[in-house]
């Protein structure tokens, strides 16, 4: 009975092992082999470049921009360059500046120029400017004056300078502009900025021939024949004034000694080689009906900027020699008008 009982306690023991060697077996076979996996290097994510910003330069200026750093490089140095952390525009157009990550995207343009003198500039035409170009200029105009200071005498110069020194196109003389209704185109003085597209007139109400803007034509009753809507020189002087911060009322340049004009706005000094030493840019010069501006000294000459039947709005030198024999009588102390504040003054424009 034993030997029985012991046979079949083996054979169970036998069979139990089998059981668990085949349960092993189907564990491990089923599991898959370990493969050591190569290490996941992770790149650094690279920044993008974006544009910095987007800079118009004027032509032939290279004062009013300056990078905040140096080392930048033009895609194209024919359309822009840069010296140091300084950018000079050559030609109209389009280019980009980088430096590494750092994008700066450059348009040149020649709605302004640097301050120049010249008898050569072609006539404004009608319809030139879009609103957009128009804004853009205003925007410029008045950056500028308050670079130099608006509310100041310097801020008054700096409008005067603006229109005769770096306006690209050449703008003719025109009688009694918006004051009386000989010539009344209305673009003297009632606006701010620069009059150069239709929709400054939008909200004018003062004018007799219907208001225009600067370069389109209209009648002018005294010449018999139309002429481009412009400045007379009460209106250009005007206009400096009011752009520089200043508002002198709708006053001219009249002759009659009983009536208040421009040349009434400070006190009045006779032209001579002792009083020449005494008088100031942004001062005015007056004849018999007649008004300009001093907006430059310069080794010895004085530049004049006046809108005159002949001349034209430009501005022209004079030595104190031909200052004396000139149509101009008397010069026009205007610092109590400007408050005695000066702004940041300089005496030539280059």
């Amino acid at each position: 009975m034993y030997s029985v009982r012991r046979g079949k306690s083996d054979t169970l023991w036998i069979l139990i092992t089998v059981i668990l060697l085949s349960f092993f077996v189907l564990v491990f076979a089923s599991r898959k082999p370990v493969v050591e996996e190569e290490p996941v290097i992770k790149k650094p994510v690279e920044k993008a470049c974006e544009v910095k910003e987007h800079y118009k330069v004027y032509l032939g200026i290279d004062e009013v921009y300056v990078l905040d750093d140096t080392g930048y490089l033009s895609d194209d140095s024919e359309i822009a360059s840069v010296k140091t952390n300084r950018v000079t525009g050559h030609k109209v157009g389009k280019t980009v500046l980088k430096k590494d990550c750092n994008t700066y995207e450059v348009e040149v343009t020649d709605l302004i120029t640097a301050p120049y003198m010249s008898d050569e500039k072609d006539p404004l035409p009608c319809g030139r400017y879009t609103k957009e170009e128009n804004d853009f200029l205003d925007e410029i105009l008045k950056t500028k004056i308050a670079e130099r200071g608006y509310g100041t005498r310097a801020g008054v110069v700096q409008a005067a300078r603006f229109l005769v020194l770096q306006f690209p196109y050449h703008m003719n003389y025109f009688n009694e502009n918006g004051r009386l209704p000989y010539c009344d185109g209305e673009g003297r003085y009632y606006h701010e900025g620069l009059y150069l597209n239709e929709y400054k007139t939008a909200d004018i109400s003062k004018s007799v021939a219907g208001a225009h803007p600067w370069g389109c034509s209209i009648f002018c009753y005294p010449r018999g024949r139309n002429l481009n809507n412009s400045l007379d020189c009460s209106g250009f002087v005007s206009w400096a004034i009011l752009n520089g911060g200043f508002d002198p009322g709708d006053i001219g340049a009249g002759p009659a000694p009983n009536v208040f004009d421009l040349s009434d706005l400070g006190e009045k000094h006779r032209i001579t080689m002792e009083s020449l030493d005494e008088i100031k840019i942004g001062d005015l010069l007056s004849a018999n009906g007649h008004i300009a501006m001093l907006i430059g000294i310069k080794d010895g000459e004085y530049y004049i900027a006046e809108s005159n039947w002949g001349v034209d709005v430009r501005v022209i030198n004079y030595t104190k020699e031909k200052l004396i024999a000139s149509i101009f009588k008397n010069w026009v102390d205007m610092d109590e008008f400007y408050g005695h504040n000066d702004g940041k003054m300089n005496q030539f424009w280059s």
